[in-house]
Parts: structure tokens; C-alpha cells; sequence
């Protein structure tokens, strides 16, 4: 089930992708699909038939990873159910990101042949300066952090979960502040529409690091709801978790689409004359290359995000970073899960312990420091994890449950399980569907 739900969760963004790139062949700024142009390449024959194959292959490549998404799910399920899905992730980026450099070198060599290129550069302006815009204030951050961190005084076992979200609350204003790049929106010598976007851009901006600050509480008390209120249990938290981000998504979604309207509008009559031409500073349209810019860094030149300037050290380590973390970690992490997936070895009792295992842990249990052991037919109906494993073959870790705290190492799709009381207090739920449970707690009470 947990991957469905990723699958679910994910097969619709080649879509979410596939409009905001069609979306880069209006012009914003005078830039489609991150080549600047003049306001006399608006109505360039060439031109739109560029643009009109850009969308038109955009459509076929969003269809196309989505059947191939699907594909995956269904040919390799229950065989694999996690690389297949990670890799399918590494798939929609990559080919994103080569049809956009593609089309992005047809319409730089097209403005090269037809004498639109800049021959000197023109730089945006920092000497404007970005027109005051009314900043959330530092308050808002700080009630997000103390919400997020409301529910531990009820609940003192996930007290790490609430403290991580209180902490990722109030680092969101650390984000607004300095993820963006104080500078301008120069277009060319209008400065009221330079004032005019500069403003647009640092609103939205900040709404969506508010917005991010206050899901993270709401996470806190969804932690807090589905462990107190609701028979579910992780279930219920899994499913107010994903509405929440959904929420989050769609509100930044709406603000990026906004951002990018008015910079249309403002920008429908530059063009003519001087106009800022940064073309040579992003390689395929996509990364910032300046290595005479200090700062890490840089807003991207539409909508409202920032990026990195990967020309800086700070920049090649993060750019080193993400493609680590997309093209390695995440298909290692496709194995690790699929090889966890494969449930709990069988319960043995070996040198005089009970045994329980799986994928690389082993829970050893001394039989003389056990003080009852029994079978259960079914778990609790109310069990939330604390720390550790939660696949739908696989419970491992510590986990609260009706009975106390426990340490589970179990498939939870068949019984009986074995529930198992040391000296101590502890408790454990161990197995799952094992023929030989009776042997074992025959083993243990000798």
C-alpha cells in the first residue's frame, strides 16, 4: 500500500511539469523558454513554430513517462515496488530537463541567425533599488514553531516528531530571508515596472515559506490527532499529512502561475530598445553560470523561484549534492526498501534466545529474561510509530500501541504474531504467520 500511495501521489507531476512548460512559451520578460528575445521575435514565424513544437513535444513526453510510470507499477508489483518507482522519478526529471535544453538550443541558434544576439551584454541593474513590499513578520514563524510544538505537552513519547516540526516551522523564515536573492527585477529602463515586479516576486516568496511554516504545525497536530482520536492510527496521519501537502502544493502552484501573469503583463510592451539579455549566464536555460557573481544564490529569471549559481563552490556542492541524491541514493534507496519489503526472517530460538530479525537487525531475546510469551491473533488496532519501519509487510521499530510501548519486528498482513513480556517490562510483538510459533513458545517456557 505505501507504495501505491507514492505512486498516487506522484503519477500526476509530468502533468504539473508539462503546464508550467508550456506556460514558458509566453512571453515573460521577453524570455521564452529561457532565451531572451526582441519584441519583433513575438511574431517571427520561426519562432512560433519553435514554441508550437515545444508544446506539442511537451503533451508526447508527459503522456509518454506517465505510461511508462504506470507500466512500471503494474509489471514489476509485488516483485518490486520501490526501485522501480524511484528510478521512474530519475526518468521525469532527466527527460524534462533534455527536451527543455533541446528546444532551449533551437531558439538560441535561431536568434543567433537572426541577429537578435545582444553584442554587448546586458546585465540586469542593481543599482534600482527592489520597491519595499510588506515582509510576514518574524511573529508568524515564531506562533508556527510554538504550535508545532503545542502537542508535546500531552503527549511526551513523540516529543522528537513535534520538536522537528516546530524547528522546520521556524526554519522557514530563515528560508525567506535567505534562499532569495535581494536584487532587482530589472527588464529594462522602466523602473516602475522593475519596482512593480521586484514586489510581485518577494510577496509570493514569502507566502510560500508562510504557508510551508504552518503545515509543519499542522503536521504536529495531525501526529497528535491520529495517535489520540482516531482508530487508525498512522493511517489517519498518513491521510492528513498528504491532504496538508497537497494543500501546500496547490497554494504555491496558484502563486507561481500568478507571479508569472503579471510578469506578462508588465513586461507585453518591453523589448524595444534596451532590454536586459542574460542568456550566456544560463547553460540550456535552466542553471545560472556566473563566475563573476559572489552569491550562491539567484533568482530565476521567471515565476518566483531561486536557484543556485552553480559557477560558485557553494553552488557545485549543492548541484554535486542533488544529482548524488537523485541518480545514487535514491535507486539505493529503491533496493533497501524492496529488500525490506521481503518482511521479517522467521522466529528461531538459537543459543538459548528467542531471535526475531530483519534486513540487517536482529532482536535477541534471552528465554530466561522472558516473562510471558503468548499468541495473538490480531494487533492492536491503534498503533503509531514512534521510530523506525512502516511497510505494509514490515512493522520494525519502536512503536505506541493500546498495550504500552513496544518493539515490533512483524509482518503485519497474517498472524498470529507472538507477544512477548521480558523481566524488565518490555514489550515486544515479533513474527507473523510462522508454522512453528507453538514450538517456539514451547521452547520458551521449558
Amino acid at each position: 500500500m505505501n507504495a501505491l500511495i507514492m505512486w498516487g501521489l506522484t503519477l500526476w507531476v509530468p502533468v504539473l511539469l508539462c503546464v508550467l512548460n508550456i506556460n514558458e512559451t509566453k512571453f515573460k520578460k521577453n524570455i521564452v523558454v529561457g532565451v531572451t528575445f526582441p519584441r519583433a521575435a513575438r511574431e517571427d514565424a520561426g519562432v512560433l513554430g519553435l514554441l508550437k513544437g515545444f508544446k506539442r513535444e511537451q503533451i508526447i513526453l508527459c503522456l509518454a513517462v506517465m505510461a511508462v510510470g504506470v507500466l512500471c507499477m503494474v509489471l514489476t508489483w509485488p516483485v518490486l515496488r520501490f526501485l522501480p518507482y524511484f528510478l521512474w522519478i530519475d526518468l521525469v526529471i532527466t527527460a524534462q530537463f533534455v527536451s527543455y535544453a533541446r528546444w532551449n538550443g533551437k531558439l538560441k541558434k535561431l536568434k543567433k541567425e537572426r541577429g537578435w544576439t545582444v553584442p554587448v551584454v546586458r546585465t540586469a541593474s542593481v543599482t534600482v533599488p527592489a520597491a519595499a513590499a510588506k515582509r510576514p513578520s518574524l511573529w508568524w514563524f515564531v506562533a508556527a514553531a510554538v504550535v508545532g510544538l503545542a502537542p508535546t505537552v500531552l503527549d511526551r513519547t513523540l516529543w522528537y516528531a513535534y520538536l522537528l516540526n516546530a524547528v522546520l516551522a521556524f526554519a522557514c523564515w530563515f528560508g525567506s530571508r535567505y534562499l532569495y536573492r535581494n536584487r532587482a527585477e530589472t527588464v529594462d529602463e522602466n523602473d516602475a515596472v522593475t519596482q512593480a515586479l521586484t514586489r510581485v516576486r518577494r510577496r509570493a516568496w514569502d507566502r510560500v515559506w508562510l504557508l510551508c511554516a504552518w503545515m509543519m504545525a499542522m503536521v504536529s497536530l495531525c501526529i497528535f490527532l491520529s495517535a489520540r482520536l482516531s482508530a487508525a492510527g498512522g493511517g489517519a496521519f498518513m491521510a492528513l499529512t498528504v491532504v496538508l501537502a497537497l494543500g501546500v502544493c496547490a497554494a504555491a502552484v496558484v502563486l507561481e502561475f500568478r507571479v508569472r501573469r503579471v510578469q506578462e503583463k508588465l513586461t507585453a510592451a518591453s523589448g524595444e530598445g534596451f532590454y536586459v539579455d542574460e542568456d550566456d549566464k544560463w547553460l540550456w536555460g535552466q542553471l545560472y553560470y556566473d563566475p563573476n557573481d559572489s552569491r550562491v544564490i539567484a533568482n530565476n529569471r521567471t515565476g518566483a523561484n531561486s536557484t543556485v549559481n552553480v559557477a560558485r563552490p557553494g553552488g557545485k556542492v549543492f548541484m554535486a549534492f542533488a544529482l548524488a541524491l537523485l541518480f545514487i541514493a535514491m535507486p539505493v534507496m529503491g533496493v533497501c526498501f524492496d529488500s525490506m519489503g521481503a518482511g521479517p526472517e522467521p522466529l528461531a530460538v538459537e543459543d538459548g534466545a528467542l531471535v526475531a530479525a530483519s534486513w540487517g537487525k536482529d532482536y535477541v531475546l534471552p528465554l530466561e529474561d522472558i516473562e510471558s510469551a503468548e499468541l495473538v491473533d490480531e494487533l492492536p488496532k491503534n498503533m503509531v510509530r514512534v521510530m523506525g519501519t512502516g511497510l505494509d509487510s514490515l512493522l520494525k521499530g519502536r512503536f505506541s500501541t493500546e498495550w504500552g510501548d513496544a518493539t515490533l519486528c512483524l509482518d503485519p498482513r497474517t498472524g498470529p504474531w507472538l507477544k512477548v513480556t521480558m523481566a524488565d517490562g518490555k514489550l515486544y510483538l515479533l513474527g507473523g504467520g510462522e508454522s512453528n510459533v507453538v514450538d517456539i513458545i514451547q521452547e520458551i517456557e521449558k
